[in-house]
């Protein structure tokens, strides 16, 4: 089975109550995702109770921390792309996870990722 790097987009999906972010993520054993990624769920907290509520979701998801040979590749992948796709450095970070890790990354956002040689990237 293939395994995926979820993007923030499918975590607010599944915040948000959607029932198919909800069933696919409840699919996914375990659900991955970047440090980014629980960084910018945590950040989008509009209260303590939402912030509780991520934090006990956030239980379930197995987190890749960023490391040194992501953060190099990273820095490759925004010299490479940031002039002629604007790549974000967060962005380049979910990436280089994905790409170091040999997963698939699984994204709404798919025109951010599309563009980078090498990353395995599916639309949610």
């Amino acid at each position: 089975m293939k395994q995926y790097l979820v993007d923030t987009s499918i975590i607010v999906d599944y915040l948000r109550q959607n029932e198919r972010a909800a069933s696919f993520l409840n699919s996914l054993k375990p659900v991955i995702i970047s440090m980014i990624t629980a960084g910018e769920i945590y950040q989008g907290a509009k209260d303590k109770k939402e912030l509780r509520s991520i934090k006990e979701l956030s239980q379930f998801f197995k987190i890749l921390p960023i490391n040194e040979s992501i953060s190099h590749l990273s820095l490759k992948l925004l010299e490479k792309y940031v002039l002629p796709s604007g790549l974000l450095i967060f962005d380049s970070i979910i990436a280089a996870t994905a790409m170091q890790n040999d997963l698939t990354l699984l994204t709404g956002n798919l025109k951010h990722f599309k563009i980078i040689k090498g990353l395995k990237v599916e639309k949610w």
